[in-house]
């Protein structure tokens, strides 16, 4: 189907057959996004500056070392065989609660639901999560590197909070170009600070050990997986937006295999040279006792204090990049949730002007305010808050997506729409399924290092992530029974 205001209408019409009271009050997003605003959005999300200063050592620290490049490999070989069937499936099923619609279809309506709450919570969570990150490294670097006031983090979190209140508010490509700039930005940094190491030669010389087998079971392979699979998430956010785009049937696949090729590239290319400007033998070790030293050292050592100085900015600008596509995911959640009745009908208010979800988008961010006032009120560690939320988020997006790649195959094979497309349809999805189960079962044994507590409190924090999808069930044999009309519409159905 071409035509997709077409389609978006037809659902609209059948959720007013479904239910009278809906009448007039299902309203539909608009946008004008294409394939590069789109994949500008979402790249945006992986914040590939944040995963080179901040991710890449930590990887090398504690995952596998010098062998970190090829997990980035087999991450994007994972997300590329999902990606496959996930786009077919939107081919199919032509609905923009994405996760959330497609486990619905394929898996029923209970887990559906367990789902699509499950994502608004992990998006939330890296929404509230950043805001917190944001202001701490954005006030050091007014103190440190500017001579500024020395104010305190949450000051610089609440101007976060504002930018990102306000875009969130307005429509989706107007943010879309915003984090277009951002991103750029960034990409310029790491292109400049790999071809500077390239072109000097590494310390010692360029050499190709990282990418021989016998390194890549060095030191931990698991935490070293689950890092790299988490690197290349938000491509979610390309069906999400299906209401929001120009041309969805090409404008989507081309952003979604965009994003994941450029992901690889970046990350298996910056790790690779990064090993190689502390030297092969040595970087291993000197990541170990400094991760964020190594990279800082590298930074200036390979490059300048200007390029050093210029990524310190940049990485505030790409946690703003990433709060404001999580709340903007995060309110079209809310938005879709509450087109199907789940939530309050009002939160599905279609701004007239700007075609946004302008109150799932307020809602988004008083709760983002107010939890990380409480943070501020209570006292609590603000790092190991945000390593929490991120911890939360990133086993709760792993689990949906197993759940996904077990759904699309089951759906595509039920309506017999696999046909014709059996590699698509059935064997990529399932080969995903393996991957990220794997991922999901590796995050589950090491949450204690995610999170960075006690194995007490990682015990609560997964009892926290699996209640959601316990309560989604729960909620949704409660519509059964005494709300069946919107029961029926769960899932964008």
């Amino acid at each position: 189907m071409s035509d997709n205001g077409a389609s978006v209408a037809t659902v609209n019409a059948t959720l007013e057959e479904k239910d009278p009271e809906l009448t007039g009050k299902v309203g539909t997003l608009q946008g004008n996004m294409g394939a590069l605003g789109l994949f500008f959005s979402v790249m945006a999300f992986n914040a590939p500056l944040v995963v080179v200063i901040g991710v890449i050592p930590f990887m090398i620290a504690f995952g596998n070392g010098i062998g970190t490049p090829i997990l980035f490999v087999i991450g994007g070989l994972i997300v590329a065989a999902f990606a496959t069937g996930f786009l077919r499936m939107s081919d199919v099923l032509q609905r923009p609660g994405a996760f959330y619609a497609f486990v619905t279809a394929g898996l029923g309506k209970k887990i559906g639901l367990g789902s699509g709450l499950a994502m608004l919570l992990a998006y939330f969570c890296v929404c509230a999560g950043y805001l917190t990150f944001g202001g701490e490294i954005f006030g050091t670097l007014v103190t440190n590197t500017f001579h500024g006031p020395d104010l305190p983090g949450y000051v610089w979190a609440f101007v976060l909070w504002v930018i990102v209140a306000v875009l969130g508010y307005l429509r989706v490509d107007f943010s879309a170009k915003v984090t277009a700039v951002v991103l750029c930005g960034e990409l310029i940094v790491v292109f400049i600070y790999n071809a500077v190491i390239f072109a000097r030669g590494g310390a010692e010389g360029l050499s190709a050990a990282p990418f021989d087998p016998s390194h890549w079971f060095d030191g931990s392979l698991p935490i070293g997986l689950l890092l790299a699979s988490g690197m290349f998430g938000g491509y979610e956010v390309t069906v999400l937006f299906r209401d929001e785009v120009r041309n969805p049937e090409k404008t989507i696949p081309r952003a979604t295999y965009g994003l994941i090729a450029c992901a690889v590239v970046i990350y298996v290319t910056t790790t690779w040279l990064f090993i190689n400007a502390l030297g092969v033998d040595d970087a291993a070790s000197l990541v170990a006792a400094d991760p964020t030293g190594a990279m800082d050292s590298t930074l200036i050592t390979f490059g300048s204090h200007f390029l050093f100085d210029a990524a310190s900015i940049l990485v505030i600008t790409s946690a703003l990049a990433v709060i404001v596509c999580a709340h903007n995911v995060g309110a079209r959640y809310l938005f879709n949730l509450s087109a199907d009745g789940v939530f309050p009908r009002s939160l599905s208010a279609v701004h007239p002007r700007h075609g946004s979800p302008y109150v799932a988008s307020m809602v988004m961010s008083a709760a983002a305010l107010a939890l990380n006032a409480a943070v501020v009120v209570l006292g609590i560690d603000e790092m190991a808050f945000y390593a929490a939320l991120l911890g939360v988020a990133a086993l709760t997006g792993i689990t949906v997506q197993f759940l996904t790649a077990v759904a699309v195959p089951a759906y595509l094979k039920r309506t017999g729409n696999h046909k014709g497309h059996v590699i698509k349809s059935i064997v990529l999805p399932l080969a995903a399924a393996v991957g990220f189960g794997t991922v999901m079962v590796l995050s589950i044994l090491n949450f204690h290092i995610l999170t960075g507590g006690s194995q007490t409190m990682s015990n609560i924090l997964l009892a926290f992530v699996y209640g959601f999808f316990a309560f989604g069930f729960v909620l949704a044999l409660a519509l059964r029974r005494w709300r069946p009309q919107v029961y029926q519409r769960i899932g964008r159905q």
